[in-house]
């Protein structure tokens, strides 16, 4: 801290010093030595704020180590916790290659998963064709019960035997409740 006044108040005096020498008018010598002094006292103060700045403010290496980049070797400064740097053109190539192939696994994902549903559906609506089902309107307990292959047996509540789309074997009976057709059906 002392030094640093000391160098400030070199600096201001010699300036000052030399302003004070160019007012005495003393031919030659104040032009001569005002000026010079002038000048010195200038640089002076130019390089006393220079030291000033540089010991107030930290310097990126304090805080900052300078590291290649992992893929192009780059140098950039990073913080002194990391021991590893990619620099940001990297990182964007990186991100748009990453995108491409996401945007590829999701489209593959995506047909893969289509052509199974699609083959899926077809085969149920080939069972469907095959088992022959029968689809009666009404409130029907289980709906799965709404279409179904009479067997033209009569179970034991006297309901009549239906399979049902869930490929079990029911006892559905018709229920009439204002004019409005039901089915109750238990597992036979």
């Amino acid at each position: 801290m002392k030094n640093r006044f000391a160098l400030f108040a070199l600096s201001v005096s010699l300036f000052l010093g030399g302003a004070y020498i160019l007012s005495l008018k003393i031919p030659f010598w104040s032009m001569f030595l005002g000026l010079a002094a002038i000048q010195i006292g200038i640089v002076f103060i130019i390089f006393t704020f220079e030291i000033f700045v540089k010991l107030n403010s930290k310097r990126v290496t304090d805080e900052y180590n300078a590291i290649p980049c992992l893929i192009c070797g780059q140098i950039g400064f990073v913080p002194k916790y990391k021991n590893t740097n990619i620099c940001d053109s990297c990182q964007l190539k990186i991100a748009r290659s990453l995108k491409g192939i996401m945007t590829v696994f999701i489209a593959l994902f995506t047909l893969s998963s289509l052509t199974l549903l699609a083959r899926q559906n077809q085969d149920i609506r080939e069972k469907a064709k095959e088992a022959n089902y029968i689809c009666e309107k009404g409130d029907w307990d289980p709906t799965e019960c709404r279409c179904s292959i009479d067997k033209n047996e009569i179970c034991s509540n006297n309901g009549q035997v239906k399979t049902c789309t869930d490929g079990l074997n029911y006892c559905c009976k018709k229920i009439t409740i204002d004019n409005t057709d039901s089915w109750k059906c238990d597992i036979d």
